[in-house]
């Protein structure tokens, strides 16, 4: 008997053996085969680089009719001496006929409501039924001056309170001159809009004021430090050139993305080829890549030093008729240089924090929020293992937070495979929840991973 008893019991820990292996498998991110995989390029500076072309169709289903709303969220804002009649957030509310999901959008760093990302997106979901509403990323211009209480973006945790609030405020708008019919709500961040959106799910979970039933980031910086660091070397770059040669390869990548633009993105040869339409070298590839991110700092810096005159963030003198060179003075910070230089002095002054500098921007990372997430069947995470701006660390930080609920792809660089056709399905299948009957949803987010379409 006792040894029948024995050897049951060696079953039973057998079978508890598989099933653990088998929790432990299914809790796993997805990691995307690289074979089964056929995205084209290999080079993650280059697959960047696509972004710059991506856009919304010319040609658009019959209900697509865009909104432009402007709001006017902090009294004052829309009266700043050199910049009166601008201080009103501009937000794109693209529609779905009927009763529909909707779907927050937070562009990358620096993007508009309009960017070309942001807008591919929206189309891409309202063609599949949702409507979207796009806003500006925390640290455009527009953001800083109409959104932003303190207008010093940098503190994620204070860009998402204000970026929450802008929500509330945009969809309370929408639902005042459209009425439309909601059924569930969704949001998806892209890059620092997906860390922007991370904070700010944490925010819903806690308040519930905006009532979030999923959230989708796609290739959000996770440390945030190592990240900006990046940036900084690909900014620094544009000491090797000459500033003939800046604005040479400026010029060319500019005309090169127009000419692209004009073609028809229906187009299957649409994204092919790249590498040989641009014609640049990687480092110049990567210098374009490291000014673009650097550019949005130096805009909000200049509406920040208009928004608080008396700071003396800029020197440069500033009239109505002598605008430029304050901008230009702006411009030359780097982000790192922006958070040492301006933020954290500002914090300091006003006691509103005591950290240091490296404490400030762990604090602002993903790797601070996201524990408080990892339990959250509500969220997902879309990232590429050669995104330049994450670490294998931070992707092993992810996959062990997130689990089934992380996919990884080989290669697409920094959201350089947005526009490539597994990716677009498996953004919607992560959104099909929204779609369904709220049993089925709420049934899905009690413990069954997302379905990846083929």
């Amino acid at each position: 008997m006792a040894y029948h008893t024995s050897l049951l019991f060696l079953r039973w820990r057998e079978i508890l053996a598989v099933l653990l292996l088998c929790i432990c498998q299914i809790a796993s991110a997805k990691r995307v085969d690289d074979s089964s995989y056929h995205y084209p390029y290999k080079n993650p500076y280059l697959a960047t680089a696509t972004v710059a072309i991506l856009k919304d169709r010319e040609q658009r289903y019959v209900w697509e009719k865009t909104q432009h709303l402007e709001l006017e969220l902090i009294p004052g804002r829309n009266d700043v001496p050199l910049l009166e009649g601008k201080g009103k957030l501009r937000i794109r509310y693209s529609p779905h006929p009927g009763p529909s999901p909707l779907v927050f959008l937070l562009p990358g760093f620096g993007g508009s409501a309009y960017s070309g990302s942001a807008r591919y997106l929206a189309q891409l979901l309202t063609d599949h039924g949702f409507k979207v509403l796009s806003l500006p990323s925390p640290f455009h211009w527009n953001f800083t001056l109409a959104a932003s209480r303190s207008a010093l973006p940098g503190l994620t945790e204070r860009d998402s309170e204000d970026m929450y609030r802008a929500m509330q405020a945009a969809l309370n708008a929408v639902r005042e001159r459209f009425h439309p019919e909601i059924t569930r709500i969704g949001l998806v961040g892209l890059s620092h809009g997906a860390l922007t959106a991370a904070f700010v799910r944490r925010l819903d979970s806690e308040r519930k004021e905006v009532g979030l039933d999923a959230t989708l980031m796609i290739n959000p910086p996770i440390d945030l430090l190592g990240a900006m660091r990046t940036i900084e070397q690909l900014a620094d770059l544009e000491r090797r050139y000459t500033e003939r040669q800046r604005s040479s390869i400026q010029s060319y990548a500019t005309g090169t993305v127009s000419v692209a633009l004009s073609q028809d993105i229906e187009d299957p040869a649409y994204f092919a080829g790249w590498d040989q339409r641009l014609e640049l070298n990687d480092e110049q590839i990567r210098y374009l890549i490291g000014w673009t991110l650097r550019q949005p700092v130096g805009s909000s810096l200049y509406v920040s030093s208009l928004v608080h005159p008396s700071m003396g963030f800029l020197q440069t003198p500033v009239s109505r008729g002598y605008r430029s060179a304050r901008l230009e003075e702006a411009r030359a910070y780097s982000l790192m240089a922006y958070l040492e230089k301006v933020l954290v002095p500002n914090l300091e002054r006003t006691r509103q924090r005591t950290l240091g500098f490296e404490e400030l921007v762990g604090a602002s990372s993903l790797k601070s929020v996201a524990p408080a997430l990892g339990g959250d069947p509500t969220v997902y995470l879309m990232h590429n293992t050669d995104d330049f701006l994450v670490s294998q660390e931070d992707l092993t930080f992810a996959e062990r937070i997130f689990g089934d609920r992380a996919i990884i792809y080989p290669r697409g660089g920094h959201l350089g495979n947005l526009w490539y056709t597994r990716n677009r399905w498996d953004i919607l299948a992560t959104l099909n929840a929204l779609l369904r009957d709220p049993t089925d949803a709420r049934r899905t987010a009690s413990g069954a991973s997302i379905a990846v379409a083929p």
